[in-house]
């Protein structure tokens, strides 16, 4: 079960894999596509991994298009917006990505833009659809160099 918590990890800090992933999902794929595909990117998933998980949480299983939106920080959400706070910060705070990023503000967006080979490490695009923010950062909000804000 480890190696299953370990590749949704993965797809949650990796913009492309996750989309791989959620191709699989959209398309239907079958515990064995799903065993195969997580062989073919190091890791080793059993049927019966699938299958304990479904046990273990609401969320798991085969790994559905709702599964796949949650681990890229989907799942429910609520109305965080605070018009006396959120303008003058600049940035996400706690409030817009909730604890372990699991309930997002409404409001909130994070979207992945690409890679950055100088960075090593992908680079996401932030925004508060309430106007608050619009800028390029890490997965955790943290901001990267002006020269990255036009990706």
């Amino acid at each position: 079960m480890n190696e299953l918590h370990a590749m949704l990890e993965k797809a949650k800090n990796n913009c492309e894999f996750e989309a791989k992933l959620k191709a699989l999902s959209e398309n239907g794929a079958k515990p064995e596509e799903i065993i195969a595909f997580a062989a073919d990117h190091g890791f080793a998933i059993t049927s019966e991994d699938l299958e304990s998980c479904k046990g273990d949480c609401a969320k798991c299983g085969e790994l559905t298009e709702d599964d796949l939106d949650a681990v890229a920080g989907g799942g429910p959400t609520q109305n965080r917006y605070d018009p006396n706070v959120c303008p003058t910060v600049g940035r996400t705070r706690y409030e817009c990505v909730g604890f372990l990023q699991i309930v997002k503000c409404d409001h909130y967006q994070m979207n992945c833009v690409g890679m950055s080979s100088e960075l090593g490490h992908y680079i996401y695009r932030h925004i508060c659809n309430m106007g608050a923010f619009n800028y390029v950062g890490k997965p955790d909000g943290s901001h990267v160099a002006d020269k990255f804000q036009d990706w």
